[in-house]
């Protein structure tokens, strides 16, 4: 197979397409919800998309940039943020 343009610019899209896929596996960490209830919303201030309830397992994401929301993951597969303080401690 010969090197052309065409060829090395399809594999460095496929190389950078596996390297934004391939999430870290310490890039997630399981997390129960405290709070007896919280609100899940699409952003830090956003629309309500969902309700969970004590002691739903959730994977933490991360924390925005004021530090007061956490993007979580559900076990189905739903991801929204609820309030940072609803997430129990390590």
């Amino acid at each position: 197979m010969r090197r052309t343009p065409a060829n090395v610019v399809a594999l460095l899209l496929s190389l950078l397409m596996l390297t934004v896929i391939a999430v870290p596996a310490h890039a997630e960490s399981s997390r129960r919800l405290c709070a007896r209830s919280a609100t899940l919303r699409d952003s830090p201030e956003g629309f309500v998309i969902g309700r969970l309830y004590r002691p739903q397992r959730l994977r933490y994401v991360r924390r925005s940039a004021n530090r007061r929301s956490a993007l979580v993951r559900t076990r189905t597969g739903l991801a929204g943020w609820i309030p940072y303080g609803s997430l129990c401690r390590a």
